[in-house]
């Protein structure tokens, strides 16, 4: 394992002059940060993981905090913050353009490198305004709390878990936040070590570097209950830093350390290098599996992705739901997005069903529901007896699915949103949307390689 990891390691570890770039883009930022200190209020601070020297080889990105006085109004901040933030870019004759998070922020490009100046208060974990206050405080523990050569074993760990697509605590990802490899080093000493201990974890697993609580089992079945990993941030007792990663992350993650545990090479470090299905691959998986895709497509609103995967998963759970209803069992989910189009994926147990349905009602001797159930179908459905349950015989409304999703979907915006399809999503797809099962779904399997690519990964999904 150790050959292995050493040869990661070559390729992670930022290189002589990557490092004198770097230095020579912060020292310019710095100088230009500094010439507005006092007449701005603040105190500049460089974050993330080219501050904690962390950042992985070929990383182009570079945080800037200004730390304001608590005292100072949130709309001060924003505009004072935003103000320095194109101040400094221009400056430097860079580009630049707003970003928002649960603030306002600037988003710069310098000579290659894209700069991120983030407006914060600069007071302690236990009265923050916003999560970007408690950033400066992770800095500052991962300062105390990692060597240099631990901070090589964290860039280790990050190249793993982005090779295997769970880096990021975005959710879209929903994976492993830069922070929170940070701290499995801190905590394990080294990625062998972590490799080790990683392959015996279970659902509930709680780390705590700094002992805020006593109770292991407290944390499990009340505080961060339903968490597969807790993780206690060291700086703020009340956050679970693992609370983004997904159930089917964290098993995904111990599945790929138990290959590589127990065949270490860099093809079980890096994973399979998933590639675009064609189409004859597309049609023979479908074909084996005996099921029917639906795909419904739209274009992808102008939001974050930590808005839009939400809201696709949250739309892709409705039309499951209202499917299930009518009798269309919805086997698997998922959605795909590229930033300018959305497509939902559905995979259908059956997409067809007889018109005639058989609707359960109650026991014979229930003579009060009983009566409802009669007086509501009676004259128009056959009313049945079998085991001593009233049924009817009901005529579906839709036989297809596409049918039914075609009347759900095809509908304004408002009437959307009554049917529980989330707002972003619900102007996009008032304007226009494809509706594909079948055949029709392979012209759009066809059109979008991206998708394809999506597939290979949805086909090749095994957690254990």
């Amino acid at each position: 394992m150790n050959d292995v990891l050493r040869e990661i390691s070559e390729e992670v570890i930022p290189g002589l002059n990557e490092i004198k770039k770097l230095k020579k883009l912060c020292q310019m930022l710095e100088k230009k940060t500094r010439e507005l200190e006092d007449e701005y209020e603040y105190k500049p601070m460089f974050c993330g993981s080219i501050a904690k020297d962390t950042w992985l080889k070929d990383k182009k990105d570079v945080d800037l905090f200004l730390l304001f006085n608590e005292e100072v109004d949130t709309d001060t901040l924003e505009e004072k913050g935003l103000e320095v933030g194109k101040k400094i870019i221009e400056e430097l004759g860079g580009s630049w353009n707003l970003a928002y998070a649960e603030h306002p922020y600037v988003e710069g490009h310098v000579e290659g490198f894209d700069i991120d100046i983030v407006p914060a208060y600069d007071t302690d974990p236990g009265n923050i305004k916003s999560s970007v206050d408690r950033t400066p405080w992770h800095v500052r523990w991962v300062e105390d709390n990692l060597d240099d050569e631990q901070r090589d074993q964290v860039r280790i760990l990050k190249k793993f878990t982005k090779e295997h697509g769970m880096y990021g605590s975005d959710l879209k990802t929903k994976g492993f936040s830069g922070y929170l490899s940070e701290i499995l080093i801190a905590e394990y000493g080294s990625f062998e070590e972590l490799v080790e201990e990683a392959v015996k974890w279970n659902p509930g697993k709680v780390l705590d570097p700094e002992d805020h609580f006593k109770s292991k089992s407290y944390l499990r079945r009340k505080k961060f209950k339903d968490d597969c990993l807790i993780v206690v941030d060291p700086v703020d007792k009340d956050r679970n830093v693992a609370s983004v990663l997904s159930d089917e992350n964290f098993f995904l993650f111990k599945k790929r350390i138990k290959e590589f545990a127990e065949n270490p090479g860099k093809d079980t470090f890096l994973g399979k290098d998933l590639k675009p299905l064609d189409m004859d691959e597309i049609q023979n998986k479908i074909d084996k599996r005996g099921t029917d895709f639906m795909l419904v497509k739209f274009n992808a609103p102008e939001v974050h992705d930590d808005v839009l995967y939400p809201q696709m998963r949250k739309m892709c759970r409705r039309i499951e739901k209202m499917l299930d209803n009518e009798g269309f069992a919805v086997l698997r989910k998922d959605a795909w997005s590229d930033g300018e189009k959305c497509i939902l994926i559905l995979e259908l147990e059956v997409d067809e069903l007889p018109r005639i349905d058989k609707r359960p009602g109650p026991p014979i001797f229930d003579i009060k529901n009983s009566e409802k159930f009669i007086e509501r179908y009676e004259g128009r459905h056959n009313l049945l007896i079998e085991d001593g349950k009233w049924y009817a015989e009901y005529f579906r409304e839709w036989t297809t699915a596409l049918d039914f999703v075609r009347d759900l979907l095809y509908d304004n915006k408002e009437t959307l949103k009554e049917e529980g399809i989330p707002g972003h999503l619900a102007e996009k797809v008032s304007e226009g949307l494809t509706i594909a099962t079948s055949n029709h779904s392979l012209h759009l399997f066809q059109e979008e390689p991206g998708l394809r690519k999506k597939m290979a990964e949805y086909f090749e999904k095994d957690l254990a």
